[in-house]
């Protein structure tokens, strides 16, 4: 081919790539103004030039430490970017002679599906969803929209799920899933009409169809890593009870089952019908992780109100400080008591026993009137008859 007609296709790719930026009808009277005895050639829409392979490739990052405190419900935010790349393409369409103005268009439209590089990687109708297979952990929020996002850029707000951590988890690392959804652009072809300029090459295109091709159900699912953080936690191991129905002495054993160690910690235990105290404090110093510690307790018992062998619960709790000086109190820890029914009579038998004795009174006395008095008068009336 000629350096003339290299400068000729050279300057028709570039002519072509500009247009396609404007209306089609706009494109159309603007070249119709500048030409003379206009040829038209038709794109072939069902002619794929390349095929490309590349998706794109979310990832996903926590913001922030991702530490979570159990016991309670947090925020996880996320981040998701893409790392999509294409990983190569191929030419289906070999052009080999660019002088006719059918080939011309056949560049141009090559050149077109070429610039669709960066739609193929981008990630279109985000949807994530954040799982996990731990029961004490629990995904509070559902799914979450993202909307579009090219290769290489990330989402400008984090993504926020609540997390609900149990009580009694462990500290340590748990993986969460993150299941995202999208679609993305995997092939583009292109159609158009050819208009001549005055020197017989391609001038530009008109009456420009695309047709687009998407993989509508790409998934991914991303693994999320949090962190239960160490803590202090409490638990009862033992209740000595020496009360009776006068009171007496409540012995509570605590254990740190937790992680980190509580300081200068005492006890506060809320009281209530039947039972009152008063000091209603034990200071328990400092519990290190795997040591125990006793609270004692004076109390005393309403003998008239309490329900004797009921199960009653006392509320207690431990006030704290962490390892940086910050007051920290427990969740409310109940202690179980009861008070026995003490020895000798029940008030049923009591109550049985006196029964029995006021019917005997009153059946004495009913004798008395009755029969010894009558037994009387007829020994009188005997004697004075002799």
């Amino acid at each position: 081919m000629s350096n003339k007609a290299l400068k000729t296709v050279s300057k028709g790719l570039h002519i072509s790539l500009l247009l396609i930026v404007l209306l089609s009808a706009t494109m159309s009277v603007a070249l119709c103004a500048s030409v003379v005895n206009q040829t038209n050639y038709y794109g072939d829409l069902d002619k794929n030039y390349y095929s490309f392979y590349g998706a794109p490739d979310i990832q996903a990052s926590v913001q922030g430490n991702g530490e979570l405190k159990r016991g309670q419900s947090s925020t996880v935010s996320l981040v998701l970017s893409n790392q999509g790349i294409l990983q190569g393409f191929k030419s289906e369409v070999e052009l080999k002679d660019s002088s006719s103005i059918d080939n011309q268009l056949n560049m141009t439209l090559q050149q077109m599906e070429v610039e669709n590089v960066a739609n193929i990687l981008t990630a279109v109708g985000i949807s994530a969803t954040l799982e996990s297979s731990n029961p004490d952990i629990l995904i509070k929020t559902g799914s979450q929209q993202a909307g579009s996002l090219p290769t290489g850029q990330s989402t400008m707000q984090p993504l926020r799920y609540t997390v609900e951590i149990g009580k009694d988890v462990p500290a340590g690392e748990y993986n969460l899933t993150l299941n995202v959804s999208y679609k993305h652009l995997t092939n583009v072809i292109y159609g158009a009409d050819a208009v001549t300029g005055s020197s017989g090459n391609l001038g530009g295109i008109r009456n420009l169809n695309a047709s687009y091709w998407y993989n509508e159900s790409a998934t991914q699912s991303i693994p999320i890593k949090i962190i239960v953080k160490d803590d202090t936690k409490f638990e009862i191991v033992e209740v000595d009870n020496g009360m009776n129905t006068k009171g007496g002495t409540l012995k509570i054993t605590y254990k740190n089952v937790g992680e980190i160690p509580a300081i200068d910690s005492f006890v506060r235990l809320n009281t209530a019908t039947p039972f009152s105290t008063t000091d209603d404090q034990s200071y328990l110093g400092t519990v290190n992780p795997g040591e125990t510690a006793v609270a004692t307790f004076k109390m005393s018992v309403d003998s008239d109100t309490v329900i004797y062998d009921k199960l009653y619960a006392i509320n207690s709790e431990i006030l704290y400080n962490d390892n940086y000086g910050h007051q920290q109190i427990t969740d409310s820890l109940m202690v179980q008591v009861q008070i026995d029914e003490p020895e000798g009579m029940s008030p049923l038998v009591i109550g049985v026993v006196a029964m029995i004795i006021i019917l005997i009174i009153v059946g004495g006395a009913y004798y008395y009137f009755n029969y010894y008095k009558k037994g009387k008068k007829l020994s009188l009336k005997k004697e004075k008859a002799n």
